[in-house]
């Protein structure tokens, strides 16, 4: 779940189900691990400020009607098929020399849980242990075709799907890969995602030989009752007792995923799973909102009266606003938006890097990244993939062209992801009109999501909250006024 995060690649408005129109103008936006959302729902044509504007005196959760996007960004023109593939091969032999990411996708699940908005498969030996040696082939090809050994690498994602399902020898022979191809950073941070439910003493010991040293796991809720109508595997006893066995080792930092807004639950238990979590000695957690995607399978199990609705806006703000009082009072440091860290053990290297469209080379079916500010994606039909693996053919499904405006919407990104912009800088280097950045900033201070100090312009909680809307409004508002 991390991944999403996360970790962005911009796609065709009809994915997932469907391609782009070569040269369309992609309204979706992927994170590395190929999940596709929606950018947002301005109107088609509509321009300025206003658009964007809070409601004042609305409270929290009612300072808009909606989210504006999943992840913040906006995307151009794309390429697909076999000219994506192409126009990626010269990228990549032309990859200039510096620090990189790299995203290892494993489409495969056991289950597919009710909230679940990702594309996964179950797996038996043989499709993974193909599925390995194909991935491992397509890394050595990429390292072959990049000049010299790109890198450093700082960071590695393995996500998903749920990478943990593979066997630890296999995962070793893509680590291993990867370290042959590669030159890796002396600080290299290398997560594993993953559910509790495949933390045996055995899986642990080869994870951490096949050179993991950070986990990232979706616990989402610690709530038996909570986790059966979601579909986790394991009851609260054996999900804690798990996690317990893995950070009793002290090899590396565990991190959580808990999500609040889930159907049944209430404030007091999305607490006690923080206090859980706190108790058992996690080095860091994310809390994420719940996103219902129409369609899916949670959608369906709501409006067929199966669970109970989750929580709409105004309640997810009470959730979020509670939980950051929660921790805060803890002395929990807050790493982003939506991730806080109990020590420096926990750094959270990739998801910034991702998010904030730093070089992240991709690989597997389902596997996003960027290079060189092209977002790139593969679909995630596994069949297609080893097919053009046995053929020796490796590339993107789709390459989406830069806009032109890529630093100035990184600058954006990774500074808003940390609650914070500089905006005499964005006004000076980066040349946008203050005009109506200043029409936004006015009105969201009234509305409290926002703090004026200086050249700085920093985020409230309500405004944490609400950062993904913030985020995208200054990235289409400094695009449409840059100089």
């Amino acid at each position: 779940m991390e991944a999403q995060r996360m970790k962005e690649t911009a796609l065709g408005a009809d994915l997932p189900g469907g391609a782009p129109k070569p040269g369309a103008k992609a309204q979706t936006v992927a994170m590395p691990g190929g999940k596709a959302f929606n950018l947002g729902r301005t109107a088609p044509g509509q321009k300025g400020p206003g658009r964007f504007m809070a409601r004042v005196g609305a409270g929290p959760g009612m300072a808009f009607g909606e989210k504006f996007a999943v992840h913040a960004g906006t995307v151009g023109e794309s390429q697909k098929g076999p000219e994506a593939a192409k126009a990626y091969g010269k990228l990549l032999a032309g990859l200039s020399p510096g620090p990189l990411g790299l995203y290892v996708h494993v489409p495969f699940c056991q289950n597919r849980c009710l909230y679940c908005g990702f594309v996964g498969q179950k797996p038996d030996n043989q499709l993974m242990e193909e599925y390995v040696s194909a991935v491992a082939k397509e890394i050595g090809a990429m390292g072959a075709t990049a000049p010299g050994r790109p890198g450093p690498v700082r960071t590695v994602y393995f996500g998903g799907g749920t990478p943990t399902i593979v066997p630890p020898g296999l995962l070793a022979g893509l680590t291993g890969a990867i370290q042959k191809n590669f030159s890796l950073a002396s600080d290299l941070e290398m997560t594993l995602e993953g559910r509790v439910s495949d933390l045996s003493p055995e899986n642990v010991e080869g994870f951490l030989a096949a050179g993991f040293n950070r986990f990232s796991l979706g616990v989402q809720s610690f709530d038996t009752r909570i986790r059966r109508a979601l579909g986790r595997h394991g009851d609260r006893e054996k999900a804690m007792g798990q996690l317990s066995n893995l950070i009793r080792r002290r090899m590396a930092p565990v991190i959580i995923d808990l999500i609040y807004g889930l159907p049944g639950q209430d404030v007091s238990a999305f607490l006690a799973d923080l206090e859980t979590a706190d108790r058992l000695g996690v080095d860091g957690l994310d809390t994420y909102q719940l996103n219902v995607f129409a369609g899916g399978e949670l959608e369906r199990a709501v409006r067929e009266g199966r669970i109970p609705a989750p929580a709409g806006l105004p309640g997810q703000a009470e959730f979020y606003l509670r939980a950051a009082e929660f921790l805060d009072g803890l002395k929990w440091r807050r790493l982003s938006l939506s991730h806080y860290a109990r020590d420096t053990r926990e750094r959270n290297l990739y998801n910034p890097w991702a998010k904030s469209r730093k070089n992240c080379l991709a690989f597997g079916a389902g596997g996003g990244g960027f290079i060189d500010g092209h977002a790139t994606y593969r679909l995630p039909d596994v069949a297609a993939y080893l097919g053009d693996a046995r053929r020796g053919r490796f590339g993107p499904d789709f390459l989406t062209l830069p806009t032109g405006n890529e630093a100035l919407e990184s600058s954006i990104v990774g500074q808003m992801e940390l609650g914070y912009l500089n905006l005499r800088k964005l006004f000076g280097a980066g040349g946008v009109s203050p005009g109506p950045i200043k029409a936004l900033t006015d009105n969201w201070a009234q509305a409290g999501l926002i703090r004026l100090n200086g050249d700085y312009m920093e985020l409230t909680d309500p405004g944490r909250f609400w950062g993904v809307n913030l985020t995208q409004a200054l990235v289409v508002t400094a695009k449409e006024n840059a100089g």
